[in-house]
């Protein structure tokens, strides 16, 4: 397994973590913990913000404040899992992927991140901090996205995406199209995103004799 480096802490995961390591060598409690994880029910979540929403506002401004804590928790802990499972021979580590992601209701994903896509399009971000706690989010995250992933072997599944994505483009029942054919239209309506971001990113493509135009069907 990895070498671990998690920086010492002194908070309440710091506190349930070194409980956890006491707690888990006693098989009693590993067995409660399983039957527990076992038991989860995901469309109960709903139900549970409602009731947090509707039945104590003050308690439910005090989660939302705790917000960037508990993602940022979310994320070292998502972060962490990575590390160590990287280490799995990759077999093991496939088939283990492959019932994680088989478990995940996509439909409940979709509509999730759709509304969160939508709340934050809402927002009146002229004059606001919002644009600037993005794009400074976003740079940190590409020089850790980049330290941790790597560039070669993003390149190649890059390539495996656009190459998928070109052949969903193709069925005009598919929501990849629908998506094209919007982000067309936008893009029609501003000419500077066409200048500045589209055409430097497809000129070097464009210009290479090596890559050939699709024939038409």
């Amino acid at each position: 397994m990895a070498t671990e480096t998690v920086a010492e802490t002194s908070g309440l995961i710091d506190a349930i973590a070194r409980i956890l390591r006491e707690l888990i060598r006693n098989p009693k409690f590993k067995e409660t913990a399983i039957l527990l994880l076992n038991s989860i029910d995901p469309p109960a979540a709903r139900r549970l913000v409602r009731i947090i929403f509707w039945e104590d506002a003050g308690l439910f401004l005090s989660i939302i404040a705790a917000v960037p804590s508990l993602a940022n928790a979310g994320i070292e802990f998502v972060a962490e899992m990575a590390a160590q499972m990287n280490s799995m021979p990759p077999d093991l580590l496939q088939d283990v992927i492959s019932r994680v992601v088989e478990g995940i209701d996509g439909a409940a994903a979709g509509e999730a991140v759709g509304g969160l896509v939508s709340m934050v399009l809402s927002l009146q971000v002229e004059g606001s901090r919002l644009p600037e706690g993005m794009g400074a989010m976003g740079e940190e995250f590409g020089r850790a996205y980049r330290t941790a992933a790597g560039e070669a072997p993003l390149t190649g599944r890059l390539e495996s995406w656009i190459e998928g994505v070109a052949a969903r483009a193709q069925d005009k029942e598919s929501t990849t199209y629908a998506f094209i054919q919007e982000a067309s239209r936008a893009m029609q309506r501003n000419p500077d995103f066409l200048e500045y971001v589209l055409k430097p990113l497809l000129s070097s493509a464009l210009n290479d004799p090596s890559v050939t135009p699709a024939k038409e069907k």
